[in-house]
């Protein structure tokens, strides 16, 4: 009798197990023969069983064979809304950078040039599909302060829509997310370009104080700031565990625009490869957030995140730590899983269960 590998999606009640269902202890957990009903399909989904040999050949099988097509490996080719979304970012990051500029020779902020960029052309860039998966590409370019501070302006709206933010908030959440290392652009660009490892005591201090400066840089404009933009610039680095500064406080005694404002920032940081020698890929940079969501993130806001990120990372192509490539296919419920990755040459990789392989990098989105 034919034997057809079916996703665990495509599975219908009625199919026949042709091998046993195996979860991540190695233990047998339905044997062959058996017959599926929905409820046993069901309990297979929260075992987290992704493929099972079916006898037979109905339904919609997953072949032995590659199901992608090979040309998915092959040279990157760029979807219309990946082209608008990199244009578009390019445009902007320029314009941040040109606002950023006259911050740092005039100490004016341009509040009508920036609010008009938070409440348009970058509201729009976090609305499309995919967004933070998109910026992970983007990396190499110039403009480190602008480009870092745009990122998470992008990240910060997004996390903002996952949150339920309000159309007017979410535009506040953003712009403060822009403006949250505003006051950087008042520390000599010699000390911004060196490694956190590299700074001298009294240049970590002065880079601790850029808070402390944003804040007051944005007090003194002729437009007044809501307090919730405000807190988000001053605030940004307090943990949630009395750890951060510049007031040491803790749990929702920060404001929520900071606590929003700590993940996406962390999550950038993490990401990106012009800022830290060590950086982590997506994948990584989840399972780092995982542990840092009990520690100075707030939990509540972090799970938000770790929770809705994950969807955007199926159908990246991925480079293993043995060289190979593979499709990211399916992430498991729990946002502490590793995902299921398929080779060039069709082979099903569990992550979570192959604990000795890791992704080393995002090939493409």
């Amino acid at each position: 009798m034919v034997i057809r590998r079916y996703r665990i999606q495509d599975v219908e009640p009625g199919m026949v197990l042709a091998k046993p269902a195996i979860d991540h202890l190695k233990r047998v957990v339905l044997a062959e023969g058996t017959v599926l009903t929905e409820k046993l399909i069901d309990r297979l989904e929260n075992w987290n069983i992704f493929v099972v040999d079916i006898f037979g050949d109905e339904g919609n099988p997953l072949p032995q064979e590659s199901s992608l097509p090979v040309a998915a490996f092959g040279q990157p080719t760029n979807s219309a809304l990946q082209e608008q979304f990199y244009s578009a970012y390019k445009d902007v990051v320029q314009d941040v950078q040109t606002a950023f500029e006259q911050i740092r020779y005039l100490k004016v902020v341009p509040l009508i040039k920036v609010r008009e960029l938070a409440n348009t052309s970058i509201t729009d860039l976090s609305h499309m599909p995919g967004a933070i998966n998109l910026l992970h590409m983007l990396q190499g370019m110039d403009n480190h302060t602008a480009r870092h501070s745009l990122n998470v302006a992008i990240i910060a709206g997004v996390l903002g829509r996952w949150l339920g933010f309000s159309t007017k908030l979410l535009q506040d959440l953003i712009l403060s997310a822009l403006l949250h290392d505003v006051g950087k652009t008042q520390i000599a660009e010699e000390i911004l370009n060196k490694k956190t490892a590299q700074l001298t005591p009294y240049e970590a201090d002065l880079m601790h104080k850029h808070t402390i400066e944003g804040y007051q840089l944005l007090k003194r404009t002729a437009y007044q700031l809501p307090f919730h933009v405000l807190a988000g610039v001053l605030q940004h680095h307090e943990g949630t565990d009395g750890s951060g500064y510049p007031l040491q406080l803790t749990g929702d005694k920060i404001h929520l625009f900071a606590r929003v404002i700590a993940v996406a920032d962390r999550y950038e940081l993490l990401t990106n490869k012009d800022i830290e020698e060590n950086y982590l890929t997506p994948f990584a940079a989840v399972e780092a957030l995982i542990r840092e969501a009990f520690e100075r993130l707030d939990a509540s806001v972090a799970s938000v995140f770790l929770t809705n990120i994950r969807d955007q990372f199926i159908g990246n192509i991925v480079r293993l730590s043995d060289g190979r490539e593979a499709a990211v296919i399916y992430l498991g419920r729990f946002i502490s899983q590793r995902p299921v990755v398929q080779t060039r040459d069709g082979q099903f990789i569990d992550l979570e269960i192959e604990r000795e392989l890791t992704i080393t990098e995002v090939v493409r989105v």
